[in-house]
């Protein structure tokens, strides 16, 4: 069924545990027979104590069932979730390094409650089936075919009228599989959409008080948590349709068998026989309800599996990674070379990167300048191997495709624009927990942040808020510089550094790039002309290509469409195109 085809994400990792499956699947298989067992050898037990003085075998019997049937089940519980833990354990993780692949540009086209609910959610939701599916499934068919085969052999081929009885309990949970898959994909939804709305109103409450949204956002959420709310009420309703429909056929099988054993004992069989009789075709439906009840949840989490799937093979951005070696240039230092690079994001129609060719030389500091859209942060992000791109690219002298991308970032470190700031320490937001407190210290000396940090209640072990809520920006932007200074790179590149500072924060800023950028290659995407200004040289880059270099002011007094994206006038694809240059150089 295509319904269940989802779930085959979960057979490599069963495969790959195949020994513990299997002990998991005997030990089921022995529950349910010695479960069966029980019910059998204890209503004989009782009849012939009823009749006799005496039934020690049976009751020795009864004692031996139940004793097999305790172990098991303790058995199943225990070996069944350390599968279970064991096979989520290794799909989280598979699923937390799909996210690592996909950052950051694969994860801005994906919504975070999509993303958060695969990674948490959904992947929780699939311990169901490795822990109480498969097994307990393939142990119930077992169960069932050995009891049939015993039951023929000592009562004749009239036992074989249950076969059905035992077909149907299972095909009901599987006849509505679809409409569960269907309530599951409904659900996993609503709580991807109320899983979004929680962390945006989380991460926007500053903004959701100063304008007076507290209710209209707790109304939303009250909604998002009634669609929740209705979606899991339809999985209810269907599961109660479903066990309506198996206790009515067990009642339907009861009370047949009844008959069946009444006229059997009016035909001459041993009265003491009949008890038995009807004990024994109920307990003959309890591996194949065990089974249906298994099966109850196999739509909701053939709905979790696709989308945990939708995580692993998500198409993304292509992985910076090289595929194959070229031999290493000789190294220089914070060198950077690229040739032709070119990029096309997934839903893109045109390249975010056409043909870029740059040279930037040992610790040089360049400016790279753009409209909107031209593709700054893309080679940004192209430099820090965090996207691929076709063409020829070596930092260091190192050709990028003989080295992996955290190779690359050994030597080039990309402060962002928002650094983000974890909620702990600051010494652990440093990110180098090997450091000496030596190299932290001058890196926080460096960064112009040691002062304010050795100011805090705690110092440097104070615990900062989630995201840096109670630090300025340039706070946070400082304390982004320091972690990556101590890194020791090369190349430093930094995304719109100043873009959210205010004038004597940015001065702060430069102050602090001052000092840090001494030794080491700069390349810092801006529209700020302050900075622009600081650096040796800026790149003009539009639609993708570099069109213009030099020193800003050389660029402003030759480029009019240079001077239209620094003084903010219409910087549009269409009105850069209709803006004639000065002289190009």
């Amino acid at each position: 069924m295509n319904v269940l085809r989802p779930l085959g994400l979960l057979v490599p990792y069963l495969r790959r545990r195949r020994g513990l499956f299997f002990g998991v699947f005997a030990v089921v298989t022995v529950g349910m027979l010695a479960s069966v067992a029980v019910s059998v050898l204890s209503v004989s037990a009782a009849s012939a104590l009823a009749v006799e003085a005496g039934a020690p075998a049976l009751v020795l019997a009864v004692v031996a069932a139940v004793v097999a049937a305790g172990l098991a089940a303790w058995g199943e519980q225990w070996f069944a979730h350390v599968l279970a833990y064991r096979v989520i354990d290794a799909l989280r993780i598979d699923v937390h390094r799909a996210i690592a692949r996909l950052a950051p540009v694969g994860l801005a086209r994906r919504r975070s409650g999509d993303t958060v609910a695969a990674a948490m959610g959904d992947v929780e939701s699939l311990e169901w089936f490795a822990a109480h599916t498969v097994a307990q499934v393939s142990a119930g068919a077992l169960a069932c075919l050995v009891i049939d085969v015993t039951a023929v052999v000592l009562l004749g081929p009239l036992w074989l009228l249950l076969l059905p009885a035992q077909a149907l309990l299972v095909a009901v949970p599987l006849l509505l599989a679809g409409r569960a898959a269907e309530q599951g994909r409904t659900l996993r939804a609503a709580l991807a959409r109320l899983s979004a709305r929680v962390l945006a109103a989380r991460s926007s409450a500053r903004d959701v008080v100063l304008l007076g949204r507290v209710g209209v956002e707790a109304r939303a959420v009250a909604d998002e948590t009634s669609a929740v709310q209705r979606a899991r009420r339809g999985l209810s309703l269907r599961a109660g349709l479903e066990q309506a429909l198996t206790d009515a056929l067990t009642v339907v099988v009861l009370l047949t068998t009844l008959l069946l054993a009444s006229a059997a004992v009016s035909a001459g069989m041993d009265a003491t026989l009949a008890p038995s009789l009807v004990v024994l075709a109920s307990a003959a439906l309890s591996p194949a309800a065990i089974a249906a009840g298994a099966l109850g949840r196999i739509g909701e989490t053939a709905e979790a599996a696709r989308r945990v799937d939708e995580v692993l093979g998500a198409p993304g951005v292509r992985p910076a990674d090289p595929v194959g070696g070229h031999a290493p240039s000789t190294p220089r230092p914070g060198a950077i070379a690229a040739r032709g690079l070119r990029a096309v994001y997934p839903e893109g129609e045109t390249a975010a990167l056409d043909g870029v060719d740059l040279n930037i030389a040992p610790g040089e500091h360049v400016a790279v300048v753009g409209a909107s859209g031209a593709g700054k942060t893309t080679l940004a992000l192209a430099l820090a191997r965090l996207l691929a791109v076709d063409g020829d690219l070596s930092v260091d002298g190192a050709d990028c495709a003989s080295e992996s991308g955290a190779e690359t970032r050994r030597r080039l470190v990309l402060l962002p624009q928002q650094p983000h700031v974890f909620r702990a320490t600051v010494r652990e937001n440093l990110l180098a927990p090997d450091a000496a407190d030596e190299a932290v210290w001058a890196a926080l000396e460096r960064a112009r942040l040691a002062a304010h940090v050795r100011a805090l209640p705690d110092g440097i072990d104070t615990l900062l808020a989630e995201r840096g809520t109670t630090w300025s920006g340039g706070e946070r932007q400082r304390l982004g510089l320091a972690r990556a200074l101590l890194r020791d790179p090369s190349v430093l590149v930094l995304d719109e550094p100043t873009a959210s500072l205010d004038t004597r924060t940015e001065a702060e800023f430069l102050a602090a790039l001052t000092a840090a950028r001494a030794g080491r290659t700069t390349v810092a995407i801006t529209h700020r002309p302050t900075l622009m200004r600081a650096m040796d040289r800026v790149v003009f880059v539009e639609s993708g290509r570099v069109v213009d270099t030099g020193p800003h002011d050389e660029l402003v007094a030759r480029s009019a469409r240079y001077r239209a994206v620094v003084e903010g006038a219409d910087t549009s694809p269409k009105a850069l195109s209709e803006t004639p240059d000065l002289e190009r150089r």
